[in-house]
Parts: structure tokens; C-alpha cells; sequence
């Protein structure tokens, strides 16, 4: 049995491969335009400590005052919707709002908490902006009593690990750590 090819047959295939390739890259263009939506809004939050020092001038002395703060950054390109945020210190979890009392009360004795931000869930941290998880002020002559105190080596080491678990606006969810470096860690 042979098949004519005649020309309302070709133009029929032809018509068909032309409508089955149109579908296909309409398919393809879908995703690329899905995959650059996520992009769009994707948050990236990362932590950055913040020291400065100021010198006060009193009769023949000065004193230098030492502020230590931890500030959460969003540098995506949308906000990032908080989840959950905690404290880890040597394998427990604590609310950050309570952790300083509970924890290390005696920083009390040697400085001050300026300010310590308790993130909720569901707060949105806009795409460049930041917030202030905590400041603490305090003398620097007391640096290696704190030092000592927190178990620390080296100044400004954080002897516990803050935890944000956040998301976009697409529900996907991350995770970042103040204690690691590098990209936040996908939560599937």
C-alpha cells in the first residue's frame, strides 16, 4: 500500500507540526515567564554585625563606649515573610525577646540592651530594608570580662546562633544562620 502525498495532505502535516511546535515553545515561554516571576520576589536576608565605638571626654579622662548590634538585611528583590525566628546556644532554643535575661543575665552588670527586636510570624522584612535585631552598649575597658564571660576567644564572636526561617511571596522557605556564611538554605 502507497501513500500520495499530495499537497492537501502536506499542508495538513504541515499545519499540524506547526501547531504541536507552537504548543511547545508556548509551554517553554510559560516556565521561563513562572521562573522569572519567582526571581522577581525572591527575598535574601543575611546577617551583618555592626561595631562602633565612641570616645567621651570627662575632666582629664575619657571613656570609650563600644555599640554591638546585629542587623537583619533583606537584600532580595521582594520581602521576606518571617516564619519563625529563635536562638540556639549549645543545642536548645529560645525566643530572642527572653534569650539575654534567660541566658546571660550578668551582661547587665557591664553594659546595656539598646534594643532587642522579637520578629513574628508573618512580619515582612521589604525587599532593602533592615532591622535591628538587638544593640548592646557597653564600656570597652569590660571587653575581655565580657569576652570571658561569654566563652569567646575573639571579640565580637556571637557565642550563639541566631535562626530566621522565612519565605517568599511563592511560599518558598528559607533558612539563615549569624553565625554562617554563604546563601541562605532552602527548605523544600
Amino acid at each position: 500500500m502507497k501513500v500520495k502525498f499530495n499537497s492537501d495532505r502536506i499542508i495538513a502535516v504541515s499545519a499540524i507540526m506547526i501547531s504541536l511546535m507552537t504548543l511547545f515553545i508556548f509551554l517553554y515561554q510559560t516556565n521561563v515567564v513562572e521562573e522569572q516571576s519567582r526571581l522577581s520576589v525572591r527575598p535574601r536576608l543575611t546577617f551583618n554585625k555592626n561595631i562602633t565605638r565612641s570616645t567621651t571626654l570627662r575632666d582629664s579622662s575619657s571613656s570609650t563606649e563600644v555599640n554591638l548590634s546585629l542587623i537583619l538585611r533583606n537584600n532580595g528583590l521582594g520581602p521576606a515573610i518571617v516564619e519563625s525566628s529563635s536562638i540556639d546556644y549549645r543545642g536548645k532554643s529560645y525566643e530572642i525577646g527572653s534569650f539575654f535575661q534567660e541566658v546571660f543575665p550578668e551582661l547587665a552588670n557591664y553594659g546595656y540592651f539598646q534594643m532587642i527586636t522579637e520578629l513574628t510570624e508573618g512580619e515582612a522584612i521589604p525587599a532593602s530594608e533592615a532591622t535591628e535585631i538587638f544593640s548592646y552598649r557597653y564600656n570597652e575597658k569590660d571587653q575581655e570580662l565580657i569576652d570571658q564571660y561569654l566563652g569567646i576567644s575573639k571579640s565580637f564572636d556571637l557565642p550563639f546562633d541566631v535562626l530566621i526561617v522565612y519565605s517568599s511571596m511563592y511560599e518558598e522557605k528559607w533558612k539563615v544562620r549569624s553565625n554562617t556564611q554563604g546563601h541562605p538554605e532552602k527548605i523544600d
